[in-house]
């Protein structure tokens, strides 16, 4: 998919994401390209928070893999966006103003179980732009952080 084609979700709640079913993770292993998945386990009455349950799948071979394959495990949920958009490169995010240890990819929606990309504005204080590897890179964000050096 093309720069210019990528269109950021509507800002999404944990409560939006469907619960029980296990769903693509917006990451995967650096090492074998292996997608993530995660499940949405409780969201709290606020619709914003709650656990998920988190499953690392690795390939044959992948040094990532342990004898507990695939690896699951429980974790935190959730984020709130602040009051204003921002514009980058062309296109309009609502920046993430809090968010647990797991929260959503700005440009595609899922759900990042690793380490997102994050973008800090104004050193933290105006929120923070969260994305995947994949939409980093379909952005355009990768290629001016190289150029920045």
């Amino acid at each position: 998919m093309a720069a210019e084609n990528v269109r950021p979700p509507e800002p999404l709640f944990l409560k939006d994401y469907p619960r029980g079913e296990w769903m693509d993770a917006a990451d995967f292993c650096e090492m074998c390209g292996a997608r993530h998945h995660v499940k949405v386990k409780e969201v709290q009455s606020d619709g914003l928070y709650g656990v998920v349950e988190i499953m690392q799948r690795h390939g044959p071979g992948c040094p990532m893999r342990f004898e507990a394959y695939p690896y699951e495990r429980s974790d935190t949920a959730g984020w709130e966006y602040a009051s204003e958009t921002v514009k980058l490169f062309g296109r309009e995010f609502t920046p993430l103003k809090a968010r647990g240890n797991v929260g959503p990819c700005l440009g595609c929606g899922k759900l990042i179980v690793g380490v997102p990309l994050i973008l800090f504005l104004d050193e933290g204080l105006g929120g923070e732009l969260d994305f995947c590897f994949n939409c980093a890179l379909e952005l355009g964000v990768i290629d001016k952080l190289r150029g920045a050096r």
